[in-house]
């Protein structure tokens, strides 16, 4: 009788173990991306191709496949674009790639985006219509303002950005969550940016979602041409 009791906790602890485990272990993830994009000044546009992400080397690797065949790296302080081997453009940075809905989904930080560990503190929650509501505020006058995130049955549902002044910033909505080995992740982003009185709207589509995928290594560790 004791030796089952004993066989019994030692398994319960092994599930336990193997369980937590597992949750912690997504590092990388690939997917399939269309970008549609509706600029008020301009003609819609549309991008598509396939991003590539390993938490554990920071870089959000893009193949970019229509309408330009180039690659395009984003590391935490700058963004490459290669086309044919070598290097057309390079831009600064704004934030680290820790913030990307990449890396906060790998790491299970996409409910509240990571603001815990972004300099902003939880200033109020409330319920309204199904949603939890909650507002960030910026612990120093460095950050640019507050952050109005909700979440529907414990998922991300939507961001708002906002400036010092409190005018809205942008939008960002997530629909139609996937689940792959244990990690939700939207297949559908809507993004709007207000400037000017002007709206532009942003479409991004995610399919053929792989986690943890072996192979790639050469555009999960994209090296920089010199």
């Amino acid at each position: 009788m004791q030796l089952k009791l004993f066989l019994f906790f030692l398994s319960v602890i092994f599930f336990q173990t193997s369980f937590k485990l597992g949750a912690q272990d997504f590092y990388r993830f690939k997917a399939d991306y269309t970008i549609k994009i509706n600029n008020p000044t301009g003609k819609p546009t549309m991008k598509m191709g396939t991003v590539f992400y390993d938490k554990n080397f920071k870089k959000i690797v893009i193949k970019n496949g229509f309408p330009v065949k180039e690659n395009i790296v984003q590391s935490d302080t700058s963004t490459y674009f290669i086309r044919a081997g070598r290097v057309v453009k390079h831009i600064s940075n704004r934030l680290p790639v820790e913030f990307s809905i990449f890396h906060l989904a790998l790491n299970g930080n996409l409910a509240n985006y990571g603001l815990d560990k972004a300099g902003y503190i939880l200033e109020d929650v409330k319920r309204d219509k199904g949603l939890v509501i909650a507002s960030w505020t910026p612990a120093s006058n460095n950050l640019q303002g507050k952050i109005l995130i909700a979440t529907k049955n414990k998922e991300l549902y939507s961001i708002i950005f906002l400036d010092k002044n409190e005018e809205i910033i942008s939008k960002h909505i997530f629909h139609k969550y996937t689940n792959i080995k244990g990690l939700g992740f939207p297949t559908e982003i809507v993004r709007i940016y207000y400037n000017s009185g002007k709206e532009l709207y942003e479409l991004s589509t995610y399919r053929n979602i792989k986690i943890n995928e072996t192979g790639n290594d050469e555009y999960y560790n994209y090296q920089i041409p010199e």
